[in-house]
């Protein structure tokens, strides 16, 4: 696979989508808190040695014209790493937190990128709004997302209090159940925003 690695202009990092360039904001505090928090939460789930867990600092390469570095991806074929320095083809599961400057990116552009690569799991994570949005591949397309929601001591009061049998359900779900890494694992979902309000 000929290369089109992604490059820095200055000191920040581009991503490269479509051939064309994509300039990342900065990343907030909340979003450089929550991504340490996804990496420990699924390297301490995945105990399987048969997966590999990475940060936001490895270059995804999807294809000539598209490279990427997703704020956590996983992988199962460690052929896919390359020289010990990015990923070449599509990881099986892969998270973005969303920055509020361009949420649009990873909403719309990345994910249809994902899906067309075959990017067997793919999880948004909106720390404003404590939601995961959480699409699966079947079939070669994501459909609609399943979308949890970190409810905060007061919604739950709430919600208790009132006559919506839904959300009194809703508010049971406490983990997001994958079975993209063979057996099922369940994931925490007041974990998955690492202390962040």
């Amino acid at each position: 696979m000929s290369v089109t690695a992604a490059k820095f202009i200055g000191e920040r990092y581009y991503e490269i989508i479509r051939g064309k360039k994509y300039m990342p904001p900065a990343p907030i505090l909340d979003h450089d808190e929550t991504v340490y928090s996804l990496r420990n939460l699924f390297n301490n789930i995945i105990n399987n040695k048969s997966f590999k867990v990475f940060g936001e600092n490895v270059d995804v390469v999807l294809d000539n014209d598209n490279t990427v570095q997703p704020d956590l991806k996983i992988i199962s074929d460690f052929s896919k790493i390359a020289n010990g320095k990015r990923i070449e083809g599509s990881p099986d599961f892969i998270v973005e937190v969303l920055s509020p400057s361009n949420s649009s990116h990873d909403l719309v552009d990345k994910k249809d990128l994902y899906e067309k690569h075959g990017v067997k799991e793919y999880w948004i994570v909106d720390i404003k709004n404590q939601n995961i949005y959480v699409y699966l591949l079947k079939d070669g397309i994501y459909g609609d997302p399943v979308i949890y929601h970190n409810y905060s001591q007061y919604e739950i009061e709430n919600i208790e209090n009132g006559y919506n049998d839904d959300l009194k359900e809703q508010i049971k779900i406490k983990e997001i159940a994958i079975k993209t890494f063979g057996e099922e694992i369940r994931v925490p979902i007041d974990k998955i925003f690492g202390g962040v309000n």
